[in-house]
């Protein structure tokens, strides 16, 4: 009689998580403004089966966003980007891993950039490193989420 195997579990392995953060020149309607609400239900929607979380911030006719996730998802999704008619000149600021996600919960939050100082704005939009550019839009995100309680 042989004796029963015992089996050590696995350990789970983590997750690996990155955070890649890019801008982009928006490609407006001819007819009126961007319609940001359609971009935003689209990545709900697309970025909740990716699994990835993000925060979009629009300046000065240029697209900011932090975006959270598995590297794979991250690539497939730039990838997307790049495609889509309404961006133009896609730059990745940087990408790097992380241990948590600074906008779970959020698939994809829009945060308001109206009331930035001109330093902050120009940060946003046009100087900022991926590190800068992280820190205004999670603060921006975090006012929005004190607004709703």
């Amino acid at each position: 009689m042989t004796s029963p195997t015992v089996r050590t579990p696995q350990p789970l392995t983590e997750r690996v998580l990155e955070r890649l953060v890019y801008r982009s020149d928006a490609v407006g309607a001819a007819d009126g403004p961007m319609d940001l609400s359609e971009i935003v239900a689209t990545s709900v929607r697309n970025n909740g089966r990716r699994r990835i979380t993000g925060a979009l911030a629009y300046q000065s006719g240029t697209f900011v966003q932090v975006l959270e996730g598995d590297p794979e998802a991250l690539t497939a999704l730039m990838a997307d980007i790049e495609a889509d008619a309404r961006h133009r000149n896609v730059r990745v600021l940087a990408r790097w891993p992380v241990q948590a996600q600074l906008f779970l919960g959020w698939a994809m939050v829009l945060v308001d950039t109206r009331k930035l100082s001109p330093h902050l704005s120009k940060l946003l939009s046009q100087t900022g490193s991926g590190a800068q550019v992280t820190t205004v839009i999670a603060e921006l995100a975090n006012a929005r989420l004190g607004s709703m309680v």
